[in-house]
């Protein structure tokens, strides 16, 4: 009976080492992390490709050059997916910028002068108080949303 119990603890030991996988995790400062355990609660694994053995007595000593391969893989990947992110949000910072500069421009041209639009028939109708002061509200909304 012994021997019994001590035989299914062998048999699911070596179940859950055979299972062992990579793992992959992100730590508080977003850096990407990869391994054969779990350190978190986040870690999530990751399914390699299984590759046929072959028969030949190099087959132990290629799994593990596979297997590195991988992981050098998934890190270039990870590596080029953050630089992209921070590419888009450069150019979204800059066009942010820029929507910035032209509201402060116009609210500053503005404030100093009286407002008008040109008609079809090329001529020109002067905005009323209320319409500049609208006006001048709306570009100050507009700074407040694109300058922070």
């Amino acid at each position: 009976m012994r021997n019994l119990r001590l035989l299914l603890i062998l048999i699911i030991t070596a179940a859950a080492t055979a299972n062992a996988g990579v793992y992959k995790w992100t730590d508080e400062q977003g850096n990407v992390h990869f391994g054969d355990r779990p350190t978190s609660s986040q870690a999530e694994q990751i399914k390699l490709k299984k590759y046929p053995k072959s028969s030949g007595p190099t087959s132990s000593s290629t799994q593990p050059k596979v297997t590195q391969q991988q992981l050098l893989n998934m890190y270039q990947q990870e590596r080029e997916k953050k630089k992209a992110e921070k590419k888009k949000q450069k150019e979204e910072a800059k066009t942010l910028a820029l929507k910035c500069a032209r509201a402060r421009d116009n609210l500053s041209q503005y404030e100093g002068s009286r407002l008008y639009e040109v008609l079809p028939s090329g001529e020109r109708r002067y905005f009323s108080d209320e319409e500049h002061s609208q006006t001048i509200s709306n570009l100050k909304k507009n700074i407040k949303r694109h300058c922070k």
